[in-house]
């Protein structure tokens, strides 16, 4: 059983690359995977680099699905190309708590961050963000995650 401290931050405005899309949970892993692989491609073809670790935000879930959104923040704006679309994140709050291990046992983080917000009076404002510190397909090391909520 994990013990979660949450902190604040402010989380600035930046520009960002995202491919969103509803998939069956049993295809998220893969989903992520590909959507990273084609995030980092359409900024390097535009000469653009991440400037922070890529993450996802899921938007909705049902027993079957997620809709779910990966992306990765850069400096400049960037044109979108196929699936991956350009946006603008706003600045916000954010409660944050740090995940460290397997991602399967990830749901007390949330957990830690809903009970948090109810007892400051805070609500979510966007959808939560998972940061990967670590890639979730590196196995040589010990999963690392952030989990953000934007609040107000």
């Amino acid at each position: 059983m994990h013990s979660y401290e949450v902190s604040t931050a402010r989380l600035p405005a930046t520009n960002a690359l995202a491919i969103r899309a509803t998939v069956e949970l049993r295809e998220l892993p893969a989903f992520i995977e590909r959507a990273f692989s084609e995030l980092t491609k359409t900024l390097h073809d535009q000469g653009a680099q991440p400037i922070d670790p890529p993450f996802v935000r899921y938007h909705s879930f049902s027993p079957q699905s997620v809709e779910v959104e990966a992306v990765m923040c850069c400096a400049n704006p960037v044109q979108g190309k196929g699936r991956a679309v350009p946006l603008t994140l706003e600045a916000s709050e954010a409660a944050i708590v740090r995940h460290v291990g397997p991602y399967a046992q990830i749901g007390p983080a949330y957990d830690a961050l809903r009970v948090w917000l109810d007892e400051h009076g805070k609500h979510a404002t966007q959808a939560p963000r998972e940061v990967y510190l670590t890639r979730p397909d590196d196995e040589t090391k010990i999963p690392v995650t952030l989990v953000e909520q934007p609040m107000g």
